[in-house]
């Protein structure tokens, strides 16, 4: 079995990979499928293009078999909707999709598109951050819908058919992609918070980007 994990990945970093790797070791999946947002309709235009996160992305991952990058949004034009994503996936996967979340996507779910219709044809993962109070219950009321929750660890093994939406624990790692891009701003060095290929293609390119 397969699980998505979605995102700006504005750039991806060492973060992004520990957690998809828990998730996959704790569930049990075969394998996690990264998909790279093209435009987010809560934060607009990235300051990264499509294509380069796409690339990063793909180096990031180019030399572990168990993680994989779909371009499904980065091809589509428009704005990234995940209901059409995992509508795709179902399609082509043949099987219930798995939608791997951070906190602070999860804590604005009812303003994404469908949010209700997700949770009919999705299961949800979500990665509560340290610090950060999940109230599940709460959104789910706000959406008029009920849905089993399980809380949880990274470090445990995991049933995906346990419940609805999971509320997992993951590391304490203070990563960010903000942080990436202002120490790119800055000139300072950015290995050991990206993988080795993104940093030199990131160094290589980051007087074209926007943000510098």
């Amino acid at each position: 079995m397969k699980a998505l994990f979605g995102g700006s990945f504005n750039p991806v970093h060492i973060g992004h990979l520990v957690i998809a790797r828990d998730v996959l070791e704790s569930f049990g999946f075969s394998e996690i499928v990264f998909v790279p947002a093209k435009i987010q309709p809560l934060k607009g235009k990235l300051s990264i293009p499509p294509e380069v996160r796409l690339e990063l992305l793909e180096l990031a991952v180019r030399e572990i078999p168990y993680f994989k990058v779909w371009n499904y949004e980065i091809e589509n034009k428009g704005i990234s909707y995940t209901i059409d994503t995992l509508k795709a996936f179902k399609e082509k996967e043949k099987q219930t999709p798995v939608f791997i979340m951070g906190t602070d996507s999860f804590l604005k779910f009812n303003r994404w598109k469908k949010p209700v219709k997700i949770l009919e044809i999705a299961k949800i993962v979500v990665i509560r951050r340290p610090g950060y109070d999940i109230r599940a219950e709460e959104i789910l009321k706000q959406l008029n819908i009920r849905k089993k929750i399980r809380r949880g660890t990274l470090r445990e093994s995991n049933d995906i058919n346990s419940a609805d939406i999971f509320i997992m624990d993951g590391r304490l790692m203070e990563i960010s992609s903000t942080e990436i891009r202002r120490r790119l701003k800055e000139g300072k060095d950015i290995r050991f918070l990206v993988p080795d290929l993104c940093a030199k293609k990131l160094k290589e390119i980051k007087r074209n980007l926007d943000f510098i």
